[in-house]
C-alpha cells in the first residue's frame, strides 16, 4: 500500500547481485532524500526491494532477489551513511515483474525502495 520508487538505474546482469561502480554513484539522490526523511523522523523506516526476472528457479530467484536488496543497502550505509537501523531488505524474486515476460529481462532485475513511515508503535486507546 505504500508508493514504490523503482530505482530504474540500478540493474543487475543475469544471476548477479553486483553493483557496479557507476551505478553506486547514481545511488547519491536517493540517499540524500532518505537522509532527508531521517533528519525529519529518525525512527523512518525504507523497505528495500530486491526483484529478478522469471530466468531460474523460484527459489533461487527468491534468494539472488535477497542479495540484491541487500547489496543496495550495504551501499547505501557504507558509501552515503544511511543508518542500517532505517532500512528493511525483502527479496520478492520473480512475482512482481516489471515487464510481463517468462524470459530474460534487465528491467526486472532490479531494486526498489519504499518509505514506510515511522517504527515506533502506533497505540491505540479504547474509547
Amino acid at each position: 500500500l505504500v508508493r514504490r520508487v523503482d530505482l530504474d538505474t540500478i540493474t543487475f546482469d543475469t544471476g548477479s547481485a553486483f553493483v557496479t561502480e557507476s551505478q553506486v554513484a547514481l545511488l547519491g539522490d536517493i540517499a540524500g532524500g532518505m537522509l532527508d526523511v531521517i533528519e525529519k523522523d529518525p525512527s523512518a523506516v525504507f523497505l528495500i526491494e530486491g526483484h529478478t526476472d522469471a530466468v531460474g528457479s523460484e527459489l533461487s530467484n527468491l534468494t539472488l532477489s535477497d542479495r540484491r536488496a541487500e547489496a543496495v543497502a550495504r551501499i547505501l550505509t557504507e558509501a552515503y551513511e544511511v543508518p542500517p537501523e532505517n532500512m528493511v531488505v525483502q527479496g520478492y524474486g520473480e512475482a512482481y515483474p516489471k515487464v510481463e515476460t517468462e524470459g530474460p529481462e534487465r528491467a526486472n532485475r532490479r531494486v526498489a525502495l519504499r518509505n514506510c513511515g515511522a517504527t515506533a508503535p502506533v497505540l491505540f486507546t479504547a474509547r
